[in-house]
């Protein structure tokens, strides 16, 4: 499953009304991720015909019911810790424009992350739908923007350093097991890269990361790709307006900031933990902890370029070459059970949240104390 987060394309202050005139709109987006959503089905749907198709699944089932329970539940805690880490840095974040988030409004947050993400192609829906609810709660967009400015960013670091470091600690595991995997990790590396140093560019020099983007404007004009370049441009200062806002509010919050990659390090690990509890639950010990974390996180970086909702497909083929050595004749099980733990069923539970999400009546999250806050609450429910 691909875990990314992609900025929001506009800002603007926010309200929790919507005119007619963005109806038509709102009905598009709702057709788009309906498509999403069956685009998906009919991917898991044809990822589970290729996986039983030459095999029975009476053989996958007598592994699995002999399974211990104790760490199928300890998979389960891991990834609502992942959850909950996600929203401790939504909510580290949103501090830092003093904005205080409860824990269930920060979870929120996280659900409605995981759930557009997972539906969409690379990702792309899980930070807009975000801003989304963020706006409809009365957060301005400037301060939304920022929120998703930092997570983002935090999100890249941590990608492309444990990544990195995993991939140079396990280097001859994967040369001996596909030569093809390194190929496709130095892909992925180089995408999230790239828009790391794209935005380490913009904190050295606000000029030299103009030239950059209007260089790349300038090519992909050329190439017939971009046909409205002042368009382009124009977008280009609105972004590079928000950006320097968001160096300001680093330089203002170090501290903080340090502790927003510290909980998305936790985040991500907890999320890499999945298959070495699934390797106990079938009854296997000798691999270490670091061997599956450092696996999983190579693997999530080789499948992450994937233009697939969840990245089915690319997942479930790319846990049964890599963990294979690992896991011998139970990898079909052991697949199945690591990618129900960690995507299908947390995309049903992230769904029904976020159908809660979008059902309740809008907080009002304007930077207010919790005190007014409650009181604010209160008066709804009477």
């Amino acid at each position: 499953m691909a875990i990314k987060n992609n900025p929001p394309s506009s800002v603007g202050e926010a309200s929790s009304d919507f005119s007619a005139a963005e109806a038509p709109k709102k009905k598009n987006n709702r057709r788009k991720y309906l498509l999403s959503g069956a685009f998906l089905i009919v991917l898991v749907s044809l990822t589970f015909y290729v996986i039983f198709k030459d095999r029975s699944i009476n053989d996958i089932w007598s592994v699995l019911k002999n399974g211990k329970p104790v760490y199928v539940i300890a998979g389960v805690l891991s990834m609502l810790g992942f959850f909950l880490f996600q929203g401790i840095v939504i909510d580290l974040s949103a501090q830092c424009v003093k904005i205080k988030l409860t824990p269930w409004e920060m979870m929120q947050y996280s659900f409605i992350s995981f759930f557009y993400s997972g539906i969409t192609p690379s990702a792309v829906g899980g930070q807009p739908m975000q801003f989304y609810h963020m706006s409809r709660d009365k957060i301005s967009a400037p301060k939304a923007t920022l929120i998703l400015f930092v997570t983002n960013l935090t999100y890249q670091i941590v990608i492309v350093v444990l990544g990195l470091v995993m991939f140079i600690a396990k280097y001859s595991f994967v040369a001996k097991v596909n030569s093809t995997v390194i190929i496709l990790f130095f892909l992925g590396l180089s995408v999230n890269l790239f828009i790391l140093l794209i935005i380490v560019c913009a904190l050295l020099s606000e000029n030299l990361f103009r030239k950059v983007l209007n260089g790349f404007v300038s090519f992909l004009c050329k190439i017939k790709i971009i046909k409205r370049p002042s368009k382009a441009r124009r977008s280009i200062e609105t972004y590079l307006e928000e950006f320097k806002s968001g160096t300001e509010l680093l330089k203002q919050n170090k501290g903080r900031f340090f502790l927003i990659l510290l909980s998305t390090s936790a985040h991500f690990l907890l999320y890499h933990l999945i298959p070495f509890f699934v390797y106990r639950t079938l009854g296997f010990t000798g691999h270490s902890i670091f061997d599956f974390i450092a696996i999983s996180a190579i693997l999530f970086v080789a499948i992450n370029m994937f233009p697939l909702p969840g990245s089915v497909g690319a997942a479930e083929s790319g846990f049964v070459i890599l963990f294979g050595p690992l896991f011998g004749s139970t990898t079909l099980a052991a697949m199945l059970l690591a990618r129900f733990i960690n995507f299908y069923t947390m995309i049903i539970l992230s769904g029904c949240i976020s159908a809660y999400a979008q059902l309740r009546k809008p907080y009002n999250l304007s930077n207010i104390s919790s005190t007014e806050k409650r009181k604010s609450r209160l008066s709804h429910i009477r």
